[in-house]
């Protein structure tokens, strides 16, 4: 009897996921049944790179591959804030960026981060997600970044299942956590306090997936408010689909009205060409759709949505495991730990070339954008700077790149450039 309950209750769960897997759109299908490439059979067979868990710059990446001159042997330090309710936001830098500041008798720039809102906290998208903070607050910016919303960890079903102000709120927090910045740092009498050392009107802005396309929405947002933000890096944006056609209906507000053409950051909108979970679709209408804004669209060969390496990215299996929440590090102390070697051996080379092209390029065009005056620049950053209109517009975006990039588009006023490096 007791092998009957347990044989039907296995075919009763079986039945359960076939009714849900019915449910799913096809985006869903593939976030849960996504076939792996093959990876190598052994470690020693791997790449230095696979073997280590993380790309391993060359020279000919340039400057912006390999960590700044602020990186940290202590460990990026953490400062929670309040924003809505009470430590509900974090702020990330170093010590050894606030003190070159101070030298150069200057400020911080910020770069806010967005993260989804699927299947984990903000803190574990944060601890997933550290070497990219770690590269940034490397080269001199605090990155701010919402920790806390009523929903968070939602199952990643349909968009039918949620409207999309659920999602717009995180977007919505981000950018009063920066207006919030913005007074603690004018009201700050403390020259040891870092809200002291911020500049809220550098703000750069980063989001990857769901996070990306609130990314998009964020610069509309602050353009409308008279506070633009100065640059945005959207990692496969998905946009989603009109309400009417079972989306969040999210999409409307790029697709409709004159909201985007408003816009004049810089943009990078970057994908994977193998992105089934939206991001091609989010790059596409955004290079469309922001018609005034200088941009930069790049696909990435042979990518999917793995700019994180998280379960259900359609991250590739390396030969000694499958490339998902091997980055977790502890973000609950005061200082965050270096990234380990939690990847090791567990990433394939594709997936580890596309996050380190996603931080070489996002922190070009922030050392770019982030510094438009000279005499903000620290003495240490002075070459970044100097370097750093080659690596955004040009042949050597592309060129430099630790992944291959199957076509570039540069629109920055007044003409085009075309690239298709295949060809």
């Amino acid at each position: 009897l007791g092998g009957r309950i347990s044989s039907m209750r296995s075919l009763l769960i079986v039945m359960l996921m076939m009714v849900v897997a019915s449910l799913l759109p096809e985006g869903a299908h593939a976030f849960f049944n996504r076939a792996s490439s093959a990876s190598p059979r052994s470690l020693d067979d791997a790449s230095t790179s696979v073997q280590r868990g993380v790309y391993v710059c060359e020279r000919k990446n340039g400057p912006f591959c390999p960590t700044g001159p602020y990186k940290s042997t202590q460990g990026v330090i953490q400062k929670k804030i309040s924003v809505r309710e009470k430590d509900d936001a974090s702020i990330f830098y170093t010590n050894e960026a606030v003190d070159a500041a101070k030298k150069a008798n200057t400020t911080l720039p910020i770069i806010a981060r967005i993260n989804p809102l699927y299947d984990k906290t903000l803190d574990e998208w944060n601890a997933n997600d550290m070497r990219l903070i770690q590269h940034l607050t490397s080269f001199g910016f605090a990155v701010y970044t919402t920790t806390k919303v009523p929903r968070m960890g939602i199952f990643p079903g349909p968009e039918r299942m949620y409207p999309k102000e659920l999602f717009w709120d995180l977007g919505d927090h981000t950018l009063e956590g920066i207006k919030k910045i913005s007074e603690m740092a004018s009201s700050s009498s403390d020259d040891d306090d870092i809200l002291s050392m911020l500049d809220a009107s550098r703000v750069g802005v980063i989001g990857y997936s769901v996070g990306g396309s609130l990314t998009l929405r964020m610069t509309m947002e602050a353009q409308q408010q008279g506070k633009p933000v100065l640059a945005a890096v959207a990692l496969g944006p998905t946009i989603g689909s009109e309400r009417s056609e079972g989306g969040t209906g999210g999409r409307d507000i790029f697709t409709q009205g004159d909201g985007t053409s408003l816009v004049r950051s810089t943009l990078l909108l970057l994908a994977g060409d193998d992105d089934d979970r939206g991001g091609i679709d989010g790059v596409n209408t955004a290079f469309q759709r922001f018609v005034n804004a200088p941009r930069i669209k790049a696909l990435v060969n042979g990518a999917t949505h793995c700019f994180v390496s998280v379960r259900g990215a359609g991250c590739q299996n390396g030969p000694l495991g499958r490339c998902r929440e091997c980055e977790t590090v502890s973000v609950q102390g005061d200082t965050v730990p270096n990234v380990g070697e939690g990847c090791k051996g567990k990433c394939a080379d594709t997936d580890l070339r596309t996050q380190a092209a996603a931080r070489q390029m996002a922190t070009a065009l922030f050392v770019l954008k982030l510094y438009p005056d000279g005499s903000t620049v620290p003495p240490e950053l002075a070459k970044y700077r100097k370097a750093a209109p080659t690596f955004v517009w040009g042949p050597a975006f592309e060129g430099s790149s630790p992944a291959k990039l199957s076509a570039v588009v540069q629109k920055d006023e007044p003409n085009p450039v075309s690239i298709k490096l295949d060809e």
